[in-house]
């Protein structure tokens, strides 16, 4: 073997190394994104500065909001998704800033900036340690991203290496979606009433 051919078949080799490196070296968004825990709808899944656990999940074309005798209707080009759930800090006082609603096809839907003032809804809620406070979550999603979506739910989407609680969102079906959802405030333990219409 010449040197000349030796030197190609060196540089060959060297080249389809470096592309295997460069194929299979994870980058720096997934070697600095949040830590999963993950768990099932009903079941408490525990972070390690929180804990939830989610509760019925409401699918509607519209929801309407009542408040002081008088409704506003929200409508959507998808399909509305209201998950009901208790949240409970673990060991100081926090807030949970970050939720999204993770679609199969991988695109992520964050919570509904429409509906920030209904009762309980995340992100303007404070959690303290060993208090359960009830939270409602609202994302608009695609109708054909609610079978097999996950919800994601962070301290915060901004801190890389924290942990991120993951809920595959397993009995999720069109045929549950409502034409009208009515959100109400209440004076109860849950302060907000649904119901379909």
């Amino acid at each position: 073997m010449t040197g000349a051919l030796r030197g190609f078949v060196a540089i060959a080799f060297a080249a389809a190394v470096l592309y295997g490196l460069q194929r299979t070296t994870p980058g720096y968004g997934d070697i600095t994104s949040p830590i999963r825990v993950t768990g099932k709808p009903g079941q408490r899944v525990e972070a390690s500065a929180f804990s939830i656990v989610t509760g019925k999940v409401h699918l509607a074309r519209s929801v309407t909001i009542r408040s002081a005798g008088r409704g506003q209707a929200l409508t959507t080009s998808g399909v509305w998704v209201l998950v009901e759930g208790t949240a409970e800090a673990r060991s100081e006082s926090l807030g949970l800033t970050s939720a999204q609603w993770l679609g199969p096809n991988g695109v992520r839907y964050a919570l509904s900036q429409r509906l920030s003032t209904a009762p309980g809804i995340l992100p303007a809620q404070r959690l303290e340690p060993g208090l359960p406070k009830p939270v409602l979550m609202a994302f608009e999603v695609p109708q054909g991203q609610l079978s097999g979506g996950t919800l994601l739910v962070a301290r915060s989407a901004w801190t890389p290496l924290e942990e991120e609680v993951g809920i595959t969102m397993t009995d999720i079906r069109p045929d549950d979606i409502r034409p009208f959802l009515v959100l109400a405030r209440s004076e109860g333990a849950v302060p907000w009433t649904l119901n379909a219409q």
